[in-house]
């Protein structure tokens, strides 16, 4: 399984290398230009504000440079060369693990990589308040490694449209038009603080209306639409075609 895994790992670092790098230098020079224009309390905030327009876009950064892989192995029947060597579940886990280390290093390394410029103490309100400013490194990294987590899910789903689905931009984007249709349904609702992007980002909201099912509401929702996708697509594709 490791060999297997290292040979999946190759096929995608390249495009996991260079995302990680550009979000890095995004998120960095974002981080120290943006707070600029903000009335900010702690040094970590400049950490945030420069980072939250990822909190939008991260879908993308995490499928794109890693589900176009499996797409165009079905695509060109590379899947029916790898059956007679090794069974197809096992291809298949070796190839998530690999996606889900690429996804982890594109959200967790830029998201601790950039600086934060320190600021005089305010009276004000955040989310897990005591740890944001008595302790920011903890946070951070925390916050940074629950980012990838709840990342491993909108991949998931990416890689379960790549394994039945045959056009290249709905798997590419789907995970990232759910996240938007989400987002729009919940708040219709008034259901706010249950969007999977609270879950990735709770700064998005206020902090008074944030609690523990903010956290899991959505991914468990996303986890739910992603066993539902997987059956219903696996009866009208196959994986593979002989």
């Amino acid at each position: 399984m490791i060999g297997l895994v290292r040979n999946e790992w190759k096929k995608v670092f390249l495009p996991v290398l260079l995302t990680t790098v550009l979000l890095a230098i995004a998120m960095s020079v974002l981080s120290c230009t943006i707070y600029q224009n903000y009335v900010l309390h702690y040094d970590l905030e400049a950490w945030e504000v420069g980072t939250e327009l990822f909190s939008l876009l991260y879908p993308l950064f995490v499928v794109m440079p890693l589900c176009w892989n499996l797409y165009y192995e079905r695509k060109n029947n590379f899947l029916l060369y790898v059956m007679p060597r090794v069974k197809i579940k096992k291809y298949l886990t070796a190839k998530w693990i690999a996606y889900a280390l690429g996804t982890l290093c594109i959200i967790v390394i830029p998201y601790i990589l950039p600086p934060v410029v320190p600021f005089v103490e305010n009276p004000f309100s955040h989310i897990f308040e005591n740890a944001f400013i008595k302790a920011p490194l903890l946070y951070a990294v925390a916050l940074s490694l629950w980012r990838g987590i709840v990342s491993l899910f909108v991949m998931t789903f990416g890689f379960v449209l790549a394994l039945y689905c045959k056009n290249i931009f709905v798997i590419l984007t789907g995970p990232f038009m759910y996240s938007i249709l989400e987002n729009f349904v919940l708040a219709i609702l008034r259901l706010e603080r249950l969007r999977l992007v609270v879950a990735f980002d709770p700064t998005t909201i206020n902090p008074e209306v944030v609690s523990i099912f903010s956290f899991f509401f959505g991914p468990i929702v996303l986890s739910i639409v992603i066993g539902l996708t997987a059956f219903l697509l696996s009866k009208k594709n196959a994986i593979v075609t002989i």
